[in-house]
């Protein structure tokens, strides 16, 4: 038998940390910059029932993922009805990344990354219920798998810089 210092911990205490907050975007690959960006466009969009933008709908398309959109506006809302403060979303413009977006950057890398512990980068204060269960998880893991099939990976931190699709213009300053 092994002793139980040579198990693997599939449940680290840290997540894997990837971004930092003030972190500048222009660090980042395409992937992290659009992941921010679709964020920052649905967090600033009028109150339900009113149409998406076509900005962000067109983004998605330009990456043929016509659902998108929708995935991002269904993990937003999420978040707000889940995190019990404001969040800070900065507006499209901003240079650099903040907590919260650090927070969604981390789980969102650590759901795409095979052998990481998603759990360990998911948010406390993103827990609804005493069990441990956030009603986070299920869109961010939605959300996640899209941009992986449009082969947009986040938090491979050793790769270089994604190249930005030839579709799709720099969305970020």
């Amino acid at each position: 038998m092994k002793p139980a210092a040579a198990l693997p911990d599939i449940f680290p205490a840290e997540p894997d940390r990837t971004y930092a907050p003030d972190q500048p975007l222009a660090e980042l690959g395409f992937a992290e910059q659009f992941a921010v960006w679709c964020l920052r466009v649905q967090w600033r969009m009028p109150e339900e029932g009113k149409e998406r933008p076509v900005l962000l709908q067109r983004a998605f398309d330009a990456l043929d993922l016509p659902g998108g959109a929708a995935l991002v506006a269904e993990l937003a809302g999420t978040l707000t009805r889940t995190v019990r403060r404001p969040l800070s979303i900065a507006c499209p413009r901003w240079r650099v990344l903040t907590g919260d977006e650090v927070r969604v950057l981390n789980f969102i890398a650590a759901l795409q990354r095979q052998g990481a512990s998603p759990r360990a980068a998911l948010d406390p204060s993103w827990m609804a219920a005493p069990c441990g269960a956030s009603p986070v998880w299920a869109p961010a893991q939605r959300f996640a798998l899209a941009l992986s099939t449009a082969g947009l990976t986040l938090g491979n931190a050793h790769a270089p810089a994604s190249p930005f699709p030839e579709a799709m213009p720099r969305v970020l300053h």
